[in-house]
C-alpha cells in the first residue's frame, strides 16, 4: 500500500474522528472548510489520492459518500468485520 502524505493523514483522521462522532461521514465542502481548501475540486483531488492508495472508498453520487477502508480487520476463516 502507497505512504499518504502529511495533509492526506490529516484528512484521513478528520473523516474518521468526524464519522464516528456524527455517525455519518463528512461532505466535500466540510473537508474543505477544516482544512483551508476553497475549491471543491482541491478537496476531491485530495480524496481520490487517498482512494488511489487503497485507504477510502466514494460513491461520488453521494454527498456523504465517503467510507474509510483501513479499519478493517479480517478474522479467521475470512471474515471482514
Amino acid at each position: 500500500m502507497k505512504r499518504l502524505t502529511e495533509k492526506q493523514k490529516r484528512i484521513l483522521s478528520f473523516i474518521r474522528v468526524f464519522t464516528v462522532k456524527t455517525g455519518c461521514a463528512p461532505t466535500v465542502r466540510e473537508i474543505g472548510q477544516t482544512f483551508g481548501i476553497k475549491s471543491t475540486n482541491g478537496v476531491s483531488c485530495h480524496l481520490k489520492a487517498i482512494e488511489a492508495k487503497g485507504r477510502l472508498k466514494r460513491n461520488e453520487f453521494m454527498p456523504r459518500g465517503i467510507e474509510v477502508l483501513d479499519n478493517l480487520r479480517i478474522r479467521f476463516g475470512g471474515e471482514v468485520g
